[in-house]
C-alpha cells in the first residue's frame, strides 16, 4: 500500500477514534441519573482518546501528518444523541445505549473495510486488530448493557 493511502487510512481512523471520544462524553452527560452507565461512557470515551495517540505515533512512523477534526457524520451523531434525550424520559438510559450500539457497530464495520486492505503494513495491522478487538467488547458490554435496561 503507498504511504499516502496508508497516512489516509490512519487519518480516517483517527477522526473516528476522536469523534467516539466526544460521542461518549456526551452519552455520559445524557446518562446523569445512571451513575453506572456514566462512568462505562466515560471510560469507553477515554479508550478512544487513547486510541487516537497510538494512531498518531502510527501516522508519524509513517511520514505522516495527522489530521485533528471532526466529521460531518459525528456532528450529526451527537445532535440525535442530544434530541433523542430530549425526548426521552430522563430515567430511560435505553434510547443512549441504542445509539451507542449503533456508533459501535459502525466503527467495527469501518474497521472491518479498512482491514480488508491486502497490503496493510503488519505494523498498522496489528494496531487495528487490537483497537477492533476493544471495540467488539465495548459493543458487547453495551448490549449487555442494554439488555439489562430493556
Amino acid at each position: 500500500m503507498e504511504q499516502n493511502k496508508i497516512i489516509e487510512c490512519l487519518n480516517d481512523l483517527l477522526t473516528d477514534a476522536y469523534d467516539a471520544e466526544e460521542g461518549f462524553k456526551q452519552a455520559a452527560n445524557s446518562a446523569e441519573g445512571h451513575p453506572t452507565l456514566v462512568a462505562f461512557f466515560r471510560r469507553q470515551s477515554e479508550m478512544r482518546l487513547s486510541f487516537g495517540h497510538e494512531i498518531k505515533q502510527a501516522i508519524a512512523q509513517h511520514g505522516g501528518v495527522p489530521d485533528k477534526g471532526s466529521s460531518v457524520a459525528a456532528k450529526a451523531h451527537q445532535v440525535w444523541i442530544s434530541v433523542k434525550e430530549a425526548l426521552t424520559p430522563e430515567d430511560d438510559g435505553e434510547a443512549i445505549l441504542n445509539e451507542c450500539i449503533r456508533g459501535e457497530e459502525s466503527a467495527l464495520a469501518d474497521y472491518d473495510k479498512k482491514l480488508g486492505c491486502d497490503d496493510l503494513p503488519a505494523d498498522v495491522r496489528t494496531l487495528m486488530s487490537k483497537q477492533r478487538a476493544s471495540i467488539a467488547q465495548s459493543l458487547a458490554a453495551t448490549k449487555q448493557k442494554e439488555a439489562a435496561a430493556g
